[in-house]
């Protein structure tokens, strides 16, 4: 299994268009790279490959990195589906950029299924122009994804039932709103963790991630009150349904405790302090034996 972090940041990127912060000030200036919004692209042999969320950047994600191009013929794309995490505008509004293609699969539990047919509207845009099988997806049931002898199993767990702000976030969230996928290649047995949008820290959650040898997980803020001290939201950090990374009860220390090789933090907003290099909370996660993904990091399982 090939695996490739199309973009670690959240919504908006790094720098985002309307946002003076330092970090995105420093991007601006050189001095910290600029950041995609957050996808990860994984294939079971390296020559198919499936998108896990589509952010609007998906496009020059996509242009980027060469085993993502057309391989053959005038139109063709190795791209074989999309699955969701979740119906956040930064997670799905990139299937929008995708309906130049015909013949691919979008992989989404039936709640996310029905955010994006009756209230984003997007499938019934996207069949418009493409033909879009779908293929609804389950808590309780793996998906097995084949490649000539290459397989890759596809767990869900979930990680919150958090509802993006257009569903005005009604009481009584369905199971699978939000979920992490748990990647198996069961030739090798060697498994990749990708939860983004991580809303509590539970037991379950833990029990899925002891196996994982890569895990890619929530660092969108680095504190509760991250955007009330700068002026620019009103809501904390579990309101929007992220947990912090810093403090006691903040997910560094819970991470630091599981044994996987590789422990990247993805999905970061541009308020961040994580994203300075030289910042003192870069060098506490590190102790932790923690570290903070970069675009394009690519491995081999």
């Amino acid at each position: 299994m090939r695996v490739r972090l199309l973009g670690t940041a959240a919504g908006g990127g790094v720098p985002q268009w309307n946002c003076r912060c330092a970090n995105c000030l420093a991007a601006r200036r050189s001095l910290i790279p600029p950041l995609a919004q957050c996808s990860l692209a994984f294939s079971p042999a390296g020559e198919e490959w499936y998108l896990v969320n589509a952010t609007p950047d998906v496009t020059q994600q996509l242009a980027r990195w060469e085993e993502l191009h057309p391989q053959s013929g005038i139109r063709s794309t190795p791209i074989r589906g999309v699955i969701l995490t979740d119906g956040e505008l930064d997670h799905t509004l990139g299937l929008l950029h995708l309906r130049e293609a015909t013949g691919w699969t979008l992989y989404a539990t039936s709640p996310v299924v029905r955010m994006l047919d009756d209230h984003l509207r997007l499938l019934p845009a996207l069949r418009r122009y493409a033909e879009i099988r779908v293929h609804e997806l389950s808590l309780d049931a793996p998906l097995l994804l084949s490649e000539g002898a290459s397989r890759v199993e596809v767990r869900l767990v979930e990680t919150g039932r958090h509802l993006p702000r257009y569903l005005g976030r009604p009481a009584g969230a369905a199971a699978g709103v939000g979920v992490g996928l748990i990647l198996t290649d069961l030739s090798s047995g060697r498994r990749v963790a990708h939860a983004p949008c991580v809303a509590e820290l539970s037991d379950t959650l833990r029990d899925h991630l002891r196996g994982a040898e890569v895990i890619f997980f929530d660092g969108t803020f680095w504190s509760e009150d991250e955007l009330r001290r700068l002026g620019i939201g009103a809501e904390g950090a579990a309101a929007m349904g992220h947990i912090p990374v810093g403090g006691e009860a903040g997910s560094a220390l819970w991470l630091s405790k599981l044994s996987a090789r590789t422990k990247l933090y993805v999905h970061l907003n541009n308020t961040n302090v994580l994203l300075d290099p030289a910042s003192a909370a870069r060098a506490w996660i590190r102790t932790l034996g923690l570290e903070v993904a970069t675009d394009g990091w690519a491995a081999t399982l």
